[in-house]
């Protein structure tokens, strides 16, 4: 294991606890409404669940290659785009409120996790080969 495959764990672990503490709490709500323990459990759901996928890349990330490569490398980004900016906004920079409204915030992080999908695929980004 080396620190590429950490990174790419750590930033799909990420990933994961967004989507699947977000599922389970929307599913959670049309179930029992908003509460607190809807949120909580939500969140423990998203952390089991990421560790998880994140033990799972840590192992596997150096068998990835060309396709499945870019493809993890979408997936690792969209969690830490979609974090960074959620964190601009907490910090309340200047204008991320206004710019940065949630449709805007889902498709700058799908468009960067696409950039570096497709700059990976072609062998753009240093330090992350496709295969041969």
């Amino acid at each position: 294991m080396n620190a590429r495959a950490i990174l790419f764990a750590v930033a799909s672990a990420v990933t994961t606890v967004l989507l699947a503490g977000a599922a389970t709490i929307e599913l959670l709500s049309a179930v029992y409404g908003e509460s607190p323990g809807v949120g909580m459990l939500g969140l423990v759901v998203g952390l089991v669940v990421g560790v998880s996928v994140g033990a799972g890349v840590a192992v596997t990330a150096g068998r990835f290659s060309g396709i499945s490569l870019a493809a993890l490398v979408a997936y690792a980004t969209f969690g830490v785009a979609f974090l960074a900016i959620a964190g601009l906004r907490y910090v309340n920079a200047p204008g991320a409120d206004a710019l940065f409204t949630f449709p805007v915030h889902l498709a700058v992080s799908l468009l960067l996790a696409l950039a570096f999908a497709v700059l990976t695929a072609r062998g753009l980004v240093r330090g992350v080969r496709p295969s041969v």
